[in-house]
């Protein structure tokens, strides 16, 4: 029998702000650097950062720039917006996370340990060179 998966709000919430950022500078995906630039963007790292003597804004710095370079496309209708194949992978890996713990609803530690496990990505390099903020969220 398949389970039922649900997305908490702030999760859902922050997934659908890239969207609308990606929107905003005319990217072709959504991507996963515009996940984590949103994630910290929203405060919810701000903390974890602090104590980790990091500034509040330490992945915004180091996406900024990656995601100015990201080739804008003329968006004739908001639809025509897709997800990138790796956060695609980072979603799935999101869900096994929440499978593995016997949780059904995703939240955003579950995003941030499924971007973590991307090889392909920047959000990826970036948190999985500070995996201490990955395993105090996802406690």
């Amino acid at each position: 029998m398949l389970q039922k998966r649900i997305i908490e709000q702030s999760a859902f919430d922050v997934l659908e702000k890239a969207r609308q950022k990606a929107e905003r500078h005319s990217n072709a995906y959504i991507t996963p650097e515009h996940v984590l630039f949103q994630i910290e963007a929203s405060g919810l790292l701000s903390e974890v950062l602090c104590d980790n003597h990091m500034s509040p804004s330490y992945f915004r710095e180091r996406l900024h720039l990656f995601l100015s370079s990201l080739r804008s496309v003329d968006l004739t209708d908001s639809s025509s917006i897709q997800v990138a194949d790796n956060l695609r992978f980072a979603i799935d890996s999101a869900f096994n996370f929440a499978d593995i713990r016997g949780e059904n609803i995703i939240t955003i530690p579950h995003l941030l340990v499924g971007i973590a496990e991307l090889k392909d990505s920047l959000a990826g390099y970036l948190l999985s060179n500070n995996s201490t903020i990955v395993h105090r969220l996802s406690r």
